[in-house]
């Protein structure tokens, strides 16, 4: 990539000299910082090895150069691809590919077992063992209808012993391959609400389980039904609750949505979301309650993918709170 070239076409203003700039190296305002970036801290490698902000250097770098361009001209992913002399078409295996470049070095090296969904996780129905977990449900103002079947269509379980025992799973899938899981603790009596697989491999032995192929934050929740989905509305969700309730909510309306399971995006999930959200015609960030600002620093980091922020009325805690459609549909329009 003449990364110089491309600069001096699209007119992007470039120090190639200064105390900031390394050799090799060529700086310039960064586009996901935006407005906070008072002078130009994005530094870009001449030689392919990729681009990296100094303010935000665990968000804001790559090394895909599609990525960049994207972000700087506001184009689609297909459209900065070409330019990046990438691909000119994505091929069948496109995003198995993609998921490979995101694995840290350490971790592609390692040969980790593929997981499989333990014994002790169960599908939700009506037997006996399953009635504490329909009843916390059920008092999360959830339907029959998703209770057992939504539950079923996104792979949702319950568990009553091992290390899982008195939560609710959500199981994790990309590219139709399990790569972990984290189950809510249905009592309220329980500090941790959530455990998760880790993949840490000596903590991994050590509870008796085989590790995930990489942390949790590395992935989307519900991601391969997103790949498949046709709905033109995309909502990002901070926890697996509130975006498998705005699911469910929005499934008539043609609004999907995803979670990203902690409380920022990781590196792994925006480069996923920048191959993802083009094919969505609307995009939303709905977190939960007091946390506008924390959405408006998302939304810098997906600048380039105009993902709007919405607020949650007063009357609600956190998306997993709403009961009506409606109520989502009007939140999504800003009304």
């Amino acid at each position: 990539m003449d990364w110089l070239a491309f600069f001096d076409q699209h007119h992007v203003y470039y120090n190639e000299s200064g105390p900031n700039v390394s050799r090799g190296q060529v700086t310039i305002h960064c586009v996901w910082c935006g407005a906070d970036d008072h002078s130009q801290h994005l530094s870009v490698n001449l030689d392919g090895k990729g681009f990296r902000c100094w303010r935000n250097p665990r968000q804001h770098s790559g090394k895909n150069p599609a990525r960049l361009i994207q972000a700087l001209l506001k184009c689609s992913w297909e459209q900065a691809n070409r330019l990046a002399g990438n691909e000119k078409t994505l091929p069948s295996d496109f995003m198995g590919k993609l998921r490979g470049t995101f694995m840290r070095e350490d971790e592609c090296s390692q040969k980790k077992l593929p997981l499989k969904i333990p014994q002790e996780f169960k599908p939700i129905t009506n037997l006996p063992s399953a009635r504490p977990y329909i009843r916390y449900l059920r008092d999360r103002n959830l339907s029959d209808d998703a209770i057992f079947n939504a539950t079923q269509d996104y792979d949702i379980y319950y568990a009553t012993q091992g290390l899982y025992k008195g939560r609710i799973i959500f199981t994790v899938w990309q590219d139709e391959n399990l790569v972990g899981w984290t189950g809510r603790t249905i009592h309220d009596t329980v500090k941790i609400r959530y455990s998760t697989l880790t993949d840490d491999a000596e903590k991994a032995e050590q509870r008796g389980e085989r590790p995930a192929p990489a942390p949790i934050s590395n992935f989307l929740l519900f991601y391969d039904l997103l790949v498949k989905t046709l709905a033109n509305t995309i909502v990002l969700n901070e926890g697996p609750f509130d975006a498998w309730n705005v699911n469910i909510l929005g499934a008539q309306k043609n609004i999907c949505a995803t979670c990203f399971f902690t409380s920022m995006l990781s590196r792994e999930q925006m480069n996923l979301l920048h191959a993802l959200l083009p094919k969505f015609d609307h995009r939303y960030l709905l977190l939960d309650q007091n946390t506008f600002s924390k959405s408006a620093r998302i939304r810098a980091d997906l600048a380039a993918l105009d993902v709007e922020p919405r607020r949650l009325p007063d009357r609600f805690k956190d998306p997993g709170e709403l009961t009506k459609t409606s109520d989502l549909v009007s939140i999504l329009k800003g009304v």
